[in-house]
């Protein structure tokens, strides 16, 4: 069969049209004791405060009507921050490894085990360069640099695992596909190149190792965030979505 240009439209205008990579958001609870080792001073409170308070506003809509994201972590305002921060990132992939057998004739591959390869996070550093000293401390408190001992990963005094959810929205803030990874940590900082001749800004890439991911497929409006973001005029367009 050709290729019809209105045929190829029509299928994209059925699904809701093309998907959008530059629509997600990351959520990147803090567990309780990464939030005891990082602290918040008083200038970094007094900077997230406006994050504090959209925060508060969109998770007490949310919780009325019944819907939204679930819990931030430890630390709900440094949770909102880094989403905000949160320049690029990635649905993470994985693969099936598997194992050569046979058995009579020629050999085939059977599937034994499930790989999940690391993901990885883009932030935008502020002048305080809040979000590098963060992830160094994160680390600094699975091992510490002094000691090299290292911490376990789910006990109730050093647990460092948190989840973290990739979601996934359409043009209407609808969220359509989100993936949760389960147990993650931090495993890397890459290197942040300093150069006389360049007058951009820091970006900082975080590597996440985690144990295995969850997709969750059902999609649902975030309301509280829509409407914080957006303002009262959102309400006539989700209105209208939905009836």
């Amino acid at each position: 069969m050709s290729f019809s240009p209105n045929l190829f439209l029509s299928n994209m205008n059925a699904k809701g049209g093309p998907a959008r990579p530059c629509r997600f958001e990351v959520i990147i609870p803090l567990p309780a004791y990464i939030a005891q080792a990082v602290g918040n001073s008083v200038l970094e409170k007094i900077l997230n405060f406006p994050n504090s308070i959209f925060s508060d506003v969109s998770s007490a809509i949310n919780q009325a009507l019944g819907t939204g994201n679930g819990s931030n972590g430890a630390n709900p305002t440094v949770s909102r921050y880094l989403a905000l921060q949160c320049e690029a990132a990635e649905l993470p992939g994985r693969t099936l490894e598997t194992a050569d057998v046979r058995i009579y004739g020629p050999s085939f591959k059977v599937p034994y085990r499930m790989q999940y390869s690391d993901t990885n996070f883009t932030f935008i550093c502020t002048n305080d360069f809040y979000e590098r000293k963060l992830f160094d401390r994160w680390m600094e408190a699975i091992i510490p640099s002094d000691t090299n001992n290292i911490r376990f990963p789910k006990s109730n005094a050093s647990r460092y695992l948190t989840n973290i959810k990739i979601i996934q929205y359409d043009d209407l803030v609808r969220q359509i596909f989100a993936v949760e990874l389960i147990d993650a940590f931090p495993v890397g900082i890459a290197p942040q190149a300093l150069n006389w001749g360049d007058d951009g800004f820091h970006r900082l890439s975080i590597s996440f190792a985690y144990q295995k991911y969850r997709p969750i497929y059902e999609g649902s409006f975030d309301i509280g965030q829509t409407l914080t973001t957006l303002g009262a005029g959102a309400i006539s367009t989700i209105g209208r979505s939905l009836f």
